[in-house]
């Protein structure tokens, strides 16, 4: 039954995305260099206004940043697949590391189901649940995941309201990838912020940063919350859950958690340095 609502889902996703995707994805160098010329990239410094979120995201120089339907083409050449959802891309054209936020107006969210969190059945599902977004790689020749492990077990960090987890994930070239994530909570909803540790390695306090960076717009911060105002269908631990990919936490909550489902049908998994390896940071910097 789970199996049947997720294809349903998965199908409404895909019915309900206007944006034309090239879905010729590169294969050379000097077809990435074009293909990173067709896309509109902002350069950093940039306190990006994230409208949706009502929020604001603090870039450094050393990034280079895409929005929108941008965004979406890029993780479409990456992956092979799809990410309408995601809203702003970051990339740093020295060392590879990547940022991505995207927003989810779900309402207050509260923290008291945390304590049924578990690490050990969730990287189990985890390990399992890939092999959907598996076979979307193969289709396009690209990159498979072969395993997943933890880098952070989930965390809820009570003084920025968020909940930061980190994963290391390995390749079927032969590498791995180290992808952190934080869920930032906020009045109305939370917005997903996702780092992707570049040439230098994972670094913790990047993915810590994450909840610094973006902030909420005056009055809409989670302490900003009153009486009245829209409840979460989910709390923090189901939430987590479904964003993992992974089913809830109580059989109660199963329907909750498949709408929040609809927008995360697999984790976000991606390559380390996939455009990097392509072309030296020195051509990125000509194809501007």
């Amino acid at each position: 039954m789970f199996k049947k609502i997720f294809c349903i889902i998965l199908f409404t996703i895909y019915s309900f995305n206007t944006f034309a995707i090239d879905k010729n994805i590169p294969v050379n160098n000097d077809q990435w260099r074009k293909a990173w010329e067709t896309l509109n990239w902002i350069d950093g410094p940039k306190k990006v206004n994230f409208s949706e979120a009502q929020s604001k995201i603090d870039i450094d120089s050393n990034f280079d940043i895409l929005t929108d339907d941008d965004a979406n083409q890029l993780l479409y050449w990456l992956n092979g697949i799809e990410f309408p959802h995601v809203k702003i891309y970051a990339y740093n054209l020295n060392d590879d590391t990547q940022y991505m936020f995207y927003y989810e107006d779900s309402g207050y969210v509260k923290t008291n189901d945390w304590t049924e969190v578990d690490p050990k059945r969730f990287i189990d599902e985890i390990k399992e649940n890939y092999k959907t977004s598996n076979e979307e790689r193969k289709k396009n020749n690209l990159p498979y995941v072969t395993n997943v492990t933890w880098m952070k077990t989930p965390y809820l960090d009570g003084i920025y309201n968020s909940v930061y987890w980190a994963l290391n994930v390995q390749w079927s070239d032969n590498t791995s990838s180290q992808e952190g994530t934080a869920l930032i909570l906020g009045r109305e909803g939370y917005t997903t912020a996702k780092y992707v540790a570049g040439q230098n390695g994972y670094n913790e306090q990047m993915l810590l940063n994450l909840s610094k960076m973006h902030k909420f717009n005056q009055t809409k911060e989670y302490k900003d919350w009153k009486s009245g105002d829209k409840i979460a269908a989910v709390g923090i631990g189901a939430l987590l859950a479904s964003t993992l990919g992974v089913k809830a936490l109580k059989p109660g909550l199963i329907a909750a958690a498949l709408l929040i489902l609809k927008k995360f049908w697999f984790i976000l998994f991606l390559p380390f340095i996939w455009v990097g390896k392509l072309f030296t940071s020195s051509n990125k910097k000509k194809t501007k």
